[in-house]
């Protein structure tokens, strides 16, 4: 049991350590640090694009890397607004991890 609630706390810890690159605007994950939303009519999420970005233990790290997410059948999932996005920010990148400010928001 002891062993457990270590591992939960250090679980906690990285996860607080991960940072929402984009959360002004979009959407933060608690589970994996990582942003997500819905962008000019699709949702995506922040991933890693790079070994440098990556965070023990979470998602996402600190970089500005993003990603359309795939739906089923591993086509775009459409949107309207960052809270459309909310039962698919754990999905899979549809596509490849994009480095950079998204450049259509």
């Amino acid at each position: 049991a002891k062993l457990l609630v270590l591992l939960m706390v250090l679980t906690l810890a990285a996860v607080v350590e991960s940072k929402c690159m984009y959360s002004k605007k979009y959407l933060c994950s608690v589970r994996n640090g990582c942003s997500y939303g819905c962008l000019s009519g699709y949702c995506w999420s922040q991933c890693d694009a790079f070994p440098k970005c990556a965070k023990v233990g979470a998602a996402c790290g600190d970089c500005k890397t993003w990603c359309y997410l795939a739906g089923p059948g591993a086509k775009y999932i459409t949107c309207s607004h960052n809270n459309d996005c909310i039962h698919f920010r754990n999905n899979s990148c549809r596509d490849k991890c994009y480095a950079g400010y998204h450049n259509k928001s």
